[in-house]
């Protein structure tokens, strides 16, 4: 899946489609005012930014979800480093390869 929106809309695909995956962001590109960078669900991101940095929400952004990776690029910023990194909680289903190896033969 490639999203080519604005990071609200991206952040509201992932929370819609993956919402018990956490996301982490990249402290290099984004700063939530000493929060961790770490653990997050989509939605609670979209309420920090919506207290501390509204504008963000409003930035290009593109979110990639395919089997090298999950992550969110900041497309303004830098789109070679993304600035948000999607981990799963069991909920994403297995690579193709491995449903392949499950399946009975």
């Amino acid at each position: 899946m490639q999203l080519n929106e604005l990071l609200q809309i991206c952040l509201l695909a992932v929370a819609h489609r993956y919402p018990h995956h956490t996301i982490d962001f990249n402290e290099a590109l984004c700063e939530l005012g000493g929060e961790s960078a770490k653990g997050w669900t989509a939605l609670a991101l979209i309420e920090q930014f919506h207290r501390t940095q509204p504008q963000l929400l409003q930035v290009p952004a593109r979110l990639i979800v395919n089997d090298q990776k999950s992550e969110i690029y900041l497309v303004e910023y830098s789109e070679g480093t993304p600035a948000f990194f999607i981990h799963c909680r069991g909920r994403i289903p297995a690579a193709r390869k491995r449903m392949m190896e499950l399946q009975p033969v």
